[in-house]
């Protein structure tokens, strides 16, 4: 099976497999997983989303926009209501990802 000096892959658990293989991924191959398929959704005022967004510099400081965003960081859409963000989604093949 395993050589003694072999790192296993895979090691068994209570809860099934755990993927040890996640653990050596750089920053930006883990950045790049799921970069397309998964995006993240956040509102934010204007002022605060120029700072990464310099598009956003356009609307009024304070005004809420939301923004979708890819795996990987990078903005995908920017919406002055959460229906057009939805809508969005709704015509793209993309998961929402949920954060705790």
């Amino acid at each position: 099976m395993n050589k003694p000096d072999e790192k296993r892959t895979f090691d068994d658990t209570r809860l099934g497999r755990a993927a040890e293989p996640l653990k050596f991924l750089t920053a930006e191959q883990f950045a790049a997983l799921g970069a397309g398929d998964i995006v993240f959704w956040r509102r934010m005022n204007a002022g605060d989303l120029a700072e990464f967004v310099p598009q956003a510099g356009a609307a009024p400081a304070e005004q809420e926009l939301e923004l979708l965003m890819s795996a990987d960081g990078a903005p995908v859409l920017i919406a002055d209501t959460r229906e057009a963000v939805q809508d969005w989604i709704d015509g793209h093949e993309v998961t929402l990802a949920t954060l705790h």
